[in-house]
């Protein structure tokens, strides 16, 4: 995390740069997928010893129940009995087979929920105790805003997540309380309700007019991301296609970042109000709906059609990285749906995305970068789960000469982490172990070559689009309504000068 140093005041100087990365192969992790196929295997076997025993039951009663099992010999007896035994133990082994592989779920996913819990609280407790520190910036007319800035941003989130576990807690023992917080928001979460039903029956259309970015020689992630950097200003996303001798073909995708509203620094509740929001944004709040609470299905499809546009055949490969917003749909795409249903999705890199919760689907890769002062990972209050496969890395880079900037500051900014990958990139073998180093080797090697992109840009249908600015523009009614204060946060962001998030 920060540590303040005398570089941070005067002219600009070189800083300190941190990682922490967690997950990967590890020895525990190696452990907990063994554990994990085990419990997978003693799941088909109580299956397959259920189906015998069916059998052998079904055996036992055609045998017993017909006039052979009247026959007048010793014998007939002696096998019932060694029937039913057999039975019985049939049925206990399924049993036993069921509660074992039941068991070793159970404890993994309490496992991996406790490791996310700690990992979050241990994260935001360093966060918040850099406290003492950050002050001197927030004073001191020579400190560092951009550092003050991003840290305080971040701080708000660690702060609103932190008050959201205290008071759920405190709700379970206090009938009053757990009373008021239901009651507290139940309009405004109706009118939440409403919008993600809208994007769900709403549809995302593929424009047929494409653009071609020029082919760039990639050797690593940072460069690749650095190729990408014009996909967000010309369209929604892009896709790179290359054969492979004696293999099935590799698509690159790349998802940018939310695309927020022209001059929304322009717009007030009013404004809002009164329906002056312009939602038809391929990358906009329709997009963010989709994937907060569809599971990118929209985005998935127009992608799929993408894809057979570009000559794509089912079982080719699929390696897709995302920032931001674009990383929140490629964990989405991770976790299953169209695109891993019908190709075989080998790599996902994220950078500075929003976590998701749950597992990913076997056999896909996962990479996660983020800074450790950008407040976006943290927004949905999830954690992602860590496994042999998925790997988080944390670093904590500042630029010694970056000024405030963005709704969600400096250190969420695209050019901002792909500098901080590329450190990250040349110095591994001091913040990364063996098997992490292996790890990101290979996402490097799926990315690497010459390949240029086409970049596709979407849509929505207009009836979607009205309805959800009728729900925003009732929204912001109900914000009118509100007592008068210091000003929002959503006020402050609009004296910001927005590029792509």
């Amino acid at each position: 995390m920060f540590v303040i140093t005398e570089d941070h005041y005067g002219e600009p100087a070189p800083r300190r740069y941190t990682v922490q990365a967690h997950g990967g192969p590890t020895e525990l992790n190696l452990v907990l997928e063994s554990l994990q196929v085990a419990a997978a295997s003693l799941s088909r076997a109580e299956a397959l010893t259920e189906e015998q025993g069916r059998a052998l039951s079904g055996i036992t009663a055609e045998l017993f129940g017909s006039v052979a099992g009247l026959a007048l010999h010793f014998r007939i007896p002696l096998l019932g009995a060694q029937l039913g035994i057999s039975l019985a133990e049939t049925s206990v082994a399924a049993w036993a087979m069921g509660e074992t592989a039941r068991a070793v779920r159970i404890a993994h996913g309490r496992y991996r929920e406790t490791e996310a819990l700690l990992r979050q609280s241990m994260g935001a407790a360093r966060h918040l105790g850099q406290y003492p520190q950050i002050q001197p910036h927030l004073l001191d007319p020579q400190g560092d805003k951009a550092l003050a800035d991003a840290w305080g941003r971040t701080a708000l989130v660690n702060l609103g997540q932190g008050f959201a576990l205290l008071l759920k807690l405190l709700a379970r023992k206090q009938p009053v309380l757990r009373s008021s917080q239901e009651a507290l928001g139940l309009v405004h979460q109706s009118l939440l309700e409403k919008a993600r039903r809208i994007s769900r029956g709403s549809r995302q259309r593929l424009s047929r007019e494409t653009r071609a970015l020029a082919a760039t020689e990639v050797d690593t992630l940072g460069e690749h991301l650095q190729a990408q950097a014009e996909v967000a200003e010309l369209g929604d996303f892009s896709i790179s296609s290359r054969p492979q001798p004696g293999a099935p073909a590799r698509h690159l995708i790349h998802l940018p970042g939310l695309e927020l509203p022209e001059g929304l620094q322009d717009i007030d509740r009013e404004d809002l109000a009164q329906g002056e929001l312009d939602l038809s944004a391929g990358r906009g709040l329709n997009s963010l709906l989709d994937a907060g609470t569809n599971g990118s299905a929209h985005l998935q499809e127009v992608i799929d059609q993408a894809l057979q546009d570009s000559g794509a055949q089912p079982g080719d490969e699929l390696v897709i990285t995302g920032y931001s917003l674009g990383g929140l749909h490629a964990r989405n795409i991770a976790a299953g749906g169209r695109l891993a249903s019908k190709y075989r999705i080998s790599q996902v890199a994220t950078v500075a995305a929003p976590a998701r919760e749950g597992p990913t689907l076997p056999g896909i890769r996962t990479t996660s970068f983020q800074d450790a002062n950008d407040p976006v990972p943290k927004l949905l209050g999830a954690s992602s789960e860590l496994s042999a496969d998925r790997v988080q890395i944390t670093y904590e880079h500042q630029d010694p000469q970056a000024e405030p900037r963005g709704v969600f500051g400096a250190s969420h900014d695209y050019a901002h982490n792909i500098e901080a990958i590329r450190i990250l990139e040349a110095q591994e073998s001091q913040h990364l172990d063996a098997g992490q180093r292996v790890h990101l080797a290979e996402l490097n090697d799926s990315l690497r070559g010459d390949h240029g992109a086409t970049v596709y840009s979407t849509e929505w249908d207009s009836k979607g689009v009205d309805e959800l600015e009728e729900v925003i523009a009732e929204l912001a009614g109900g914000l009118d309504q509100l007592p008068a204060g210091g000003g929002s946060g959503f006020e402050r962001a609009q004296d910001e000068t927005v590029e792509q998030r």
